[in-house]
């Protein structure tokens, strides 16, 4: 698997196909092979890189949080694709690589053609309560490894993926106990506890004019205010939420998913994906 050394740092990555190119940043119980049914359809007509963030191992797995930190995750997505030399991308994150996906299309907007931020949010409304959870679940995979974690992967926003698709639930479950301990508890302390609430985020968000697109499961319950916090926010956005799915989206409803993206890119490079319009100002009121 072919590397990218980024600040001493080696971030692993696959890339497939050719065209336009799309970048996707996996989930914290995810990695690049997450992705495949993503990379499998849009290989077909666009240069499609997945990665490794660093935890992950063949990705390095360093001893220093502050390698984790969300502006390191997003400096690293930016050296990933100068060194392939990508000027600009679709831009596709899942949970905390959707934090990631954004605060890399705040820092370099030029970059991002346009910005799929997929179950984003989690603890963005009770952010103390949040960093609190991920050092216990931290403090679990210190003690008992990945094993410790074998719960996260069955949680409530899980259970759904699990009930419709046995076997698929299987095969994410055995790949997230797969990872390295170490890589997950730093990337707990590193970066999800670390991370800004989006909310804190509201000035640069109303800023930011990338074309995007918010999606969510129904049943994905701390990423479903966040999500439509997200598309009140966002001058540029549109919000997708998928019926009776939980957080992992993108495996959960492959072909739901991937049929968005597809007519997301499509209005993206034809133009169609405007601003929002508040028309004449006309309310109705209680």
């Amino acid at each position: 698997m072919p590397y990218a050394t980024i600040d001493d740092v080696r971030i692993a990555y696959e890339e497939t196909g050719g065209g336009p190119a799309v970048v996707f940043a996996h989930e914290f119980a995810g990695d690049l092979g997450s992705w495949a049914p993503q990379v499998r359809r849009f290989a077909q007509r666009c240069r499609v890189v997945a990665y490794n963030a660093v935890g992950y191992p063949p990705s390095d797995v360093p001893d220093d949080l502050s390698l984790y930190e969300q502006a390191r995750q997003v400096a690293n997505l930016r050296g990933l694709l100068t060194h392939l030399g990508v000027e600009q991308a679709h831009v596709v994150g899942l949970s905390m690589g959707a934090h990631t996906a954004i605060g890399f299309a705040l820092a370099h907007p030029a970059m991002t053609r346009s910005l799929v931020a997929a179950g984003a949010g989690t603890g963005s409304t009770n952010p103390a309560a949040f960093r609190a959870d991920s050092e216990r679940r931290a403090a679990l995979l210190d003690e008992h490894g990945m094993p410790g974690l074998a719960a996260y992967a069955a949680g409530p926003t899980r259970s759904r993926f699990r009930q419709l698709d046995p076997e698929g639930w299987r095969e994410f479950a055995e790949r997230f106990q797969s990872h390295s301990a170490r890589g997950s508890a730093n990337t707990l302390r590193g970066f999800q506890a670390r991370r800004p609430s989006l909310y804190a985020m509201e000035a640069e968000l109303r800023a930011l004019t990338v074309p995007t697109l918010v999606i969510t499961g129904d049943e994905d319950e701390p990423c479903l205010e966040p999500s439509l916090y997200l598309k009140r926010t966002l001058p540029r956005s549109g919000l997708l939420v998928l019926p009776q799915t939980g957080h992992a989206v993108n495996i959960e409803r492959p072909a739901e998913f991937n049929a968005a993206l597809d007519a997301f890119f499509a209005a993206v490079e034809s133009g169609a994906w405007p601003e929002f319009d508040p028309g004449s100002g006309d309310t109705w009121r209680l």
